[in-house]
């Protein structure tokens, strides 16, 4: 059902969203797939790789916490990295915030959602 206080897409914009969003949506499934891939194969359990997902939230942090215990480096080590290159996506939510507009706990709930294909797309979207 739509809310009857927002008008209708125009189909053409319509499409446009929809195509970027299965854009956006086959590139993180494939790279979520490969994560899971190079994440097992250096000696990641299904479970460990599951909750690394769960609990870091960038995929290029996410890779580099593997790939230094890949390398044998420490739990510490994999983690302080993964911070430091998760950090830029501080930069995006501050770009993004004013033009999302939101307020409250809704401000907080949207900081997941600041990420490099939303940075890229979502303001072209937005107002």
């Amino acid at each position: 059902m739509t809310d009857p206080s927002t008008p209708d897409l125009p189909a053409a914009e319509r499409r446009s969203i929809v195509r970027d969003s299965l854009g956006v949506g086959i590139a993180t499934g494939l790279y979520g797939v490969s994560f899971g891939a190079v994440s097992v194969a250096a000696g990641l359990s299904v479970l460990q790789t599951c909750a690394l997902s769960l609990v870091m939230f960038t995929g290029a942090s996410q890779f580099a916490f593997v790939g230094v215990a890949a390398t044998g480096g420490g739990p510490l080590s994999g983690a302080l990295t993964a911070l430091m290159l998760g950090t830029r996506n501080t930069l995006y939510g501050l770009k993004l915030a004013p033009l999302l507009g939101f307020r409250g706990w809704r401000r907080t709930a949207s900081g997941p959602g600041d990420t490099p294909p939303l940075t890229t797309r979502g303001p072209t979207r937005v107002g």
